[in-house]
């Protein structure tokens, strides 16, 4: 969705993948405070970010695994998006990588883990790719 200019607030594609860079995840509180209230969804939580690239996706292909946290955000449960490895509150990431399996952000490792590479997406070989 452009965020300025003059198709601010449109659709601009529909694509089954994005990289973005300088990302912050908003949730309005007063729409999430709707959806509870009135058990309908409305657009109220979103990925904010410098778009870098989009990409179709080939069969089977997904950040499954690696160095990306996976992010989840349910407004019934969480106030705030959510790193889905150690349920840590997610506010801002360098790079997301969006795929139809998930939202995937580059973040430091929670405590007490390891993070793994990056395997099975070939449009990001390495996160470290996209330093940029």
């Amino acid at each position: 969705m452009a965020m300025e200019g003059p198709r601010k607030g449109k659709v601009l594609d529909i694509v089954d993948g994005a990289v973005l860079r300088n990302v912050t995840f908003v949730v309005s509180e007063s729409g999430r405070q709707r959806v509870i209230r009135d058990r309908a969804k409305n657009v109220h939580a979103f990925v904010d970010g410098d778009l870098l690239e989009t990409f179709a996706l080939r069969s089977g292909e997904s950040p499954s695994s690696g160095s990306l946290a996976r992010i989840t955000y349910d407004p019934y449960t969480m106030r705030q998006f959510i790193r889905t490895d150690c349920a840590q509150d997610v506010y801002e990431a360098d790079l997301v990588i969006a795929t139809p399996e998930g939202v995937f952000a580059r973040l430091p490792p929670c405590a007490g883990t390891r993070s793994r590479g990056l395997r099975g997406l070939s449009i990001v070989s390495d996160a470290d790719d996209w330093n940029g």
